[in-house]
């Protein structure tokens, strides 16, 4: 099996399938309806913009994931972390000191809703910990 920045490439699918879901699961099953209303948009208007994107939306949310799963193996790999419980604690520092900071633009210059970040950011706080545990658990020795 391949390698990419020291992960097999079935680990960096399978923690970009992780990453995913849990998107799916706090913006659509979960918190579904406060997010659109968070983020000011009926459901009419969500349906709208599914609709216009079509499948589309779908394989850009995977390569948007797979980069930051990319970002996060380079990462471990660099840290040479080789552990599960160390790869969730690394992603979940990537999301607060990096991902959390570049959100917070949005929140910061137009004025959307500080819960809104707190969504998001939990969000990618579980996804980077998550991916981080895949990677770093396949990454032990």
């Amino acid at each position: 099996m391949p390698k990419i920045f020291g992960s097999s490439l079935l680990a960096i699918l399978l923690a970009t399938i992780l990453f995913y879901m849990v998107g799916f699961l706090v913006y659509g099953l979960l918190f579904g309806e406060q997010w659109m209303s968070l983020a000011g948009m009926t459901e009419a208007e969500a349906v709208a913009r599914n609709e216009a994107l079509g499948p589309m939306m779908f394989v850009w949310g995977l390569l948007i994931t797979l980069a930051q799963v990319l970002g996060i193996a380079i990462f471990l790999k660099k840290a040479n972390i080789n552990s599960a419980g160390k790869g969730f604690v690394k992603g979940a520092v990537l999301a607060t000191l990096f991902a959390l900071p570049v959100m917070a633009y949005t929140w910061l210059y137009q004025g959307s809703s500080a819960h809104l970040l707190a969504l998001d950011y939990a969000h990618l706080f579980i996804g980077y910990g998550l991916a981080g545990a895949v990677l770093g658990f396949v990454r032990r020795k």
